[in-house]
């Protein structure tokens, strides 16, 4: 009995210690500053979410007109509406009609324009 509840107990410290290292190696490359920087930014409010976890920021809108609009309205109104890819730890923190500064690589031109974001920030918490 001993030998057994020793072994259980070797095995739960051992996955504990493998789920902490995955987590710290995760948490280091996605606050690592060593990372590729964008190289512009764009600071809206999110218009629209999907399932698939992109956001729809569209700037030069307060969030008031942005609650009173469509989503088409909004980018006809708006300026610079980009649909943003995000990292699901991202997607987890923002909701819709929130002010955000969004920093992305190359947008892809199309109506509206297209990119991931490296990084996002909410503005006015």
């Amino acid at each position: 009995m001993k030998g057994k509840s020793t072994v259980i107990l070797l095995v739960v410290v051992l996955l504990f210690a493998i789920g902490a290292a995955f987590y710290f190696i995760t948490q280091f490359f996605e606050d690592n500053p060593t990372q590729p920087q964008p190289t512009g930014y764009i600071t809206g409010v999110i218009i629209d979410m999907n399932e698939d976890g992109d956001i729809l920021v569209v700037s030069d809108l307060s969030v008031e007109q942005a609650k009173t609009l469509s989503v088409q309205d909004a980018i006809e109104q708006g300026k610079d509406a980009t649909w943003f890819s995000l990292t699901m730890d991202q997607r987890n923190k923002l909701e819709k009609y929130d002010e955000v500064k969004v920093g992305h690589d190359a947008l892809a031109e199309s109506y509206p324009m297209q990119g991931v974001a490296k990084t996002i920030e909410k503005l006015n918490e």
